[in-house]
């Protein structure tokens, strides 16, 4: 290995022991936040006549006062149980996608950057990102669906918003398979060299 190849790896592995420490606050705080959350949903919605349409129906237009909003008029059992399920879904793969993170940053901090076990990690934080993007454009679908169905207010500005999200996603699922896809070539071009070795 050339001089300025081992200065680079030595450079991703100082960097990435930084970023492993980001890794391990983020799920420190993602679990607070869930537990925060889960704590708010469960002891200070009030009872009331809310239930799962209205809430994601009134989730297109939300303006400032959507929680105040919520709070005057009261949820239903059943919307505070599926307010607390997507609590528990959305932290428990955003951990997840963390904890793939802080395995490949641990990797690379080793210096182990073309391997297989790197390369499993960013693929797993890839497909939990991607399908947990498509749950969300999913959920987005099903309000734009109800919105049109109920005739509510704000449609047309709603379907521009999620275009404006998907195109951002649809950038940077490109781009993050390039960057799996090039860390594939790098193991293979690595296990060719040992083999000629």
């Amino acid at each position: 290995m050339p001089p300025s190849s081992r200065s680079r790896v030595v450079a991703i592995g100082q960097v990435s022991s930084y970023l492993i420490w980001f890794t391990v606050l983020s799920m420190f705080l993602i679990l607070v936040c869930a537990v925060g959350a889960l704590g708010i949903t469960w002891t200070s919605l009030p009872s009331g006549d809310l239930n799962i349409v209205r809430l994601i129906l009134q989730s297109i237009n939300p303006g400032d006062d959507y929680f105040d909003w919520i709070k005057r008029h009261g949820v239903t059992s059943e919307a505070r149980v599926f307010l607390m399920f997507c609590i528990v879904a959305l932290a428990a793969s955003l951990e997840y996608l963390m904890v793939q993170l802080n395995q490949l940053l641990t990797c690379f901090s080793s210096g182990e950057i073309f391997n297989r076990k790197a390369i499993g990690h960013a693929r797993y934080a890839f497909y939990v990102a991607f399908f947990t993007s498509l749950f969300y454009y999913a959920v987005q679908l099903l309000v734009l669906t109800c919105s049109v169905m109920f005739w509510q207010d704000g449609k047309i500005s709603y379907f521009f918003r999620i275009f404006a999200d998907a195109l951002g996603d649809t950038v940077w699922v490109g781009i993050s398979l390039l960057i799996i896809w090039s860390l594939e070539i790098g193991a293979e071009l690595n296990d060719e060299v040992e083999l000629t070795i």
